[in-house]
């Protein structure tokens, strides 16, 4: 497939899930069900919370930086990965939010766990922290990466909103960290069920209120 039928099939894909997602979470009953999915979530991130509380036992008993954590400030119909970001920020991880700059990167803003956050300028962006910017390299030292996406599929296939910032700042993590997608139950698609391009990084594993799902084992905790 070239790559202009490759950006046409996308674009239709991201069409049908974001008008599914929109008919699944928008209104009140919408967001009803996203507050409690929000909760579940939270529950099947245990592994990962055990994992950032014993790094972050590690570097205070060493001396060394605190565990850095990659989130995000879901949109209205994402899946709500908020609770989860305030409980590992409460385990003593740093934690770093996307922001848009004027290029084509993404620039990572601090987050203190506990301050408001102000509407990003960024098209499809969702809201950013007021913290310290730390400018496009921030995760070369992050142990996980929690990423949105508009769906999933079972070949490790992620799709985005289309401007391939995630894909450009996966590049730079280090190979230890972890890197988890976080939807909606229904957006973990079939295998195959995605189109990949060149520049796509697959992603291992993926979080939602149905639990979390390796993608590289196919089986889930």
């Amino acid at each position: 497939m070239d790559s202009e039928m490759l950006a046409s099939k996308k674009r239709e894909l991201r069409r049908q899930l974001r008008a599914h997602r929109a008919a699944a979470y928008g209104g009140e009953h919408g967001a009803a069900r996203r507050a409690s999915e929000a909760q579940q979530l939270l529950g099947h991130a245990s592994p990962l919370i055990t994992a950032v509380e014993a790094a972050v036992t590690a570097a205070r008993a060493a001396g060394t930086a605190l565990p850095l954590v990659a989130a995000y400030h879901p949109t209205p119909s994402e899946a709500d990965v908020m609770p989860l970001a305030r409980r590992l920020a409460q385990a003593g991880a740093r934690l770093v939010f996307p922001a848009a700059d004027a290029g084509t990167e993404l620039e990572w803003i601090a987050w203190d766990g506990d301050s408001d956050f102000q509407d990003s300028p960024g098209r499809g962006f969702g809201k950013e922290p007021r913290g310290e910017r730390l400018g496009t390299g921030a995760l070369h030292e992050v142990m996980l990466v929690l990423a949105p996406a508009v769906a999933v599929d079972r070949s490790a296939t992620r799709i985005g909103h289309g401007a391939g910032y995630y894909d450009r700042a996966l590049t730079t993590i280090p190979p230890s960290a972890q890197v988890v997608a976080v939807i909606h139950p229904s957006e973990l698609l079939e295998e195959g069920a995605l189109v990949r391009g060149e520049h796509d990084v697959p992603i291992p594993r993926v979080l939602t209120a149905d639990g979390l799902v390796s993608l590289i084992t196919s089986e889930g905790s």
